[in-house]
Parts: structure tokens; sequence; C-alpha cells
């Protein structure tokens, strides 16, 4: 999980920067992500992830500004590379969508989304910037 601390950033969208600021929260890592939009920070999301020891996966609870919530379950299939589901309430029998982390160093790393039919919806590189 240490691969996320620190501060990150990555162009999303026209006049859009999406901000990752990442921490340590006792064994765990607690996520504020943002939304720079012209320049004006506005809260999006909280990602709170832990290690299961039960099933040997990392678990996240993401909670969305509007009080929404989503949950998902991954792991690390090689040490550059994380992958998961969002599922619904920590049912992996029931994801809808998929997500891949890649680690290209330590200070860049790529998000790609995946419907659960395996076709790419979205991808982000993602730099250090603290």
């Amino acid at each position: 999980m240490n691969h996320f601390l620190g501060t990150w950033q990555a162009t999303v969208g026209k006049d859009t920067v999406e901000l990752w600021e990442s921490q340590l929260y006792g064994k765990g890592v607690i996520t504020n992500v943002y939304q720079m939009i012209n320049g004006k920070k506005s809260p999006s999301y909280m990602n709170n992830m832990c290690f299961d020891s039960k099933d040997g996966k990392l678990k996240g609870f993401i909670f969305n500004h509007d009080g929404n919530y989503t949950t998902w379950i991954g792991l690390f299939s090689t040490e550059k590379t994380f992958s998961g589901d969002l599922v619904d309430n920590f049912n992996p029998e029931k994801s809808w969508s998929k997500f891949e982390f890649v680690f290209v160093n330590p200070k860049e790393w790529t998000l790609t989304m995946h419907n659960t039919a395996g076709v790419k919806t979205s991808e982000n590189k993602y730099s250090k910037i603290k």
C-alpha cells in the first residue's frame, strides 16, 4: 500500500486535474481525492484501504462526496501491478467494474478502468507531486 502514499495528480479532462492525497492511518491508507476544475478544488471522494488477512487481499471503502459509497477488493499480482474489482458490499461475485494500477516507477503510475466485459472505459497517468 505504500505505493500510494503522497500526493498524485493526473489530467482527467479538459481543464480538469484529479488530485490524490494519500497518507498512512495505522496499517491502512486514507486517500482524499479532489477535482481541480479550472483551478477550483472540489472534493470528489475518500478511499480507505486496508489488508484483509482472512483472504490475503486489499479492500477499500470509497465514500463519495454525495454520500454514496463503493467497495472494492484487489491484490498485487506482481510488484508493479495492482488490480481488482469494484463490487457490491465487498461481495466478489457482484463485480460491476475492474481496475488496474501499473506502477511505472516510484513517481508514476497508470490507472485503467474496464467494464465487466473487459472493455477499457478510462485510463489516466498519475505523477507524484509530493
